[in-house]
């Protein structure tokens, strides 16, 4: 089953949505690519993260004939134009690359950029926690729904597994395009 979820971060609100529809896979993939009135700078910034419990789906799309969703997925992450940022994504990357065949042309490490854009080398080891707080004052606690155990092989995802990825991926952007902006 399908859904959408609006999350509340920093006085944004968030719409995420849950599909294993093949359309519904493109259409947002392609959505991200339309140029906004924000976007200033010469590469869009695009928070990225993967659950590998969540990534041996992945094996569905060509089971399922998702030939449409993966070729997306795939032409997507290889946009010159794009900059992926996250907490752990060159490990992410690495892993799509070696099972899926899916690589990504620019993939950015949050706690390096960090350390680099604010002169601070300690940061480089800084989860996003610690960066979401010195970049932006924001307490991630107060947004994640609160559990110490998800289900990752749930099919579809939990709404609560969805916020947290929401919140999560939504503060990589927020940090990356902050210290883009900054550079």
């Amino acid at each position: 089953m399908d859904y959408e979820e609006t999350s509340e971060l920093n006085r944004k609100h968030i719409k995420t949505t849950v599909t294993s529809d093949e359309k519904e896979i493109e259409k947002h993939t392609s959505s991200f690519l339309h140029p906004s009135n924000r976007d200033n700078i010469r590469t869009k910034v695009i928070g990225f993260d993967a659950e590998w419990y969540m990534l041996n789906h992945l094996r569905y799309f060509k089971s399922w004939n998702y030939d449409l969703a993966y070729s997306s997925l795939l032409n997507f992450l290889r946009m010159p134009n794009v900059t992926f940022v996250g907490v752990g994504i060159k490990d992410n990357v690495a892993k799509l690359e070696t099972y899926y065949g899916i690589g990504c042309r620019n993939a950015v490490e949050l706690g390096p950029l960090a350390a680099t854009v604010m002169r601070k080398p300690r940061l480089s080891f800084c989860g996003v926690d610690e960066l979401v707080i010195l970049v932006f004052g924001l307490d991630l606690r107060e947004h994640r729904p609160v559990s110490s155990a998800y289900d990752y092989v749930c099919i579809p995802l939990s709404k609560e597994l969805a916020k947290l990825a929401t919140v999560n991926v939504y503060s990589y952007y927020m940090i990356g395009n902050s210290l883009i902006r900054k550079m």
